[in-house]
């Protein structure tokens, strides 16, 4: 769930350029460290995870872009 946070802060654009960078660092920081751990201890498990977990978050990303 942390990794899945961070990847959407990443992708997360608010049109303000402070929050935007303060956000992307935000999710970097959640998001780099729970794909080490998924990858490490999880392996094919974990990156079936890290893919489902993407996909969703680009749809939901997708889908709420549209409806606004």
């Amino acid at each position: 769930m942390i990794y899945m946070t961070g990847f959407f802060l990443i992708l997360l654009r608010t049109g303000d350029y402070d929050a935007d960078m303060f956000t992307k660092i935000l999710g970097w920081i959640l998001f780099a460290p729970s794909l080490v751990i998924l990858m490490y201890y999880y392996k094919w498990t974990g990156l079936t995870t890290l893919s489902f977990g993407s996909f969703l978050i680009i749809l939901l990303k997708k889908y709420f872009k549209r409806g606004s």
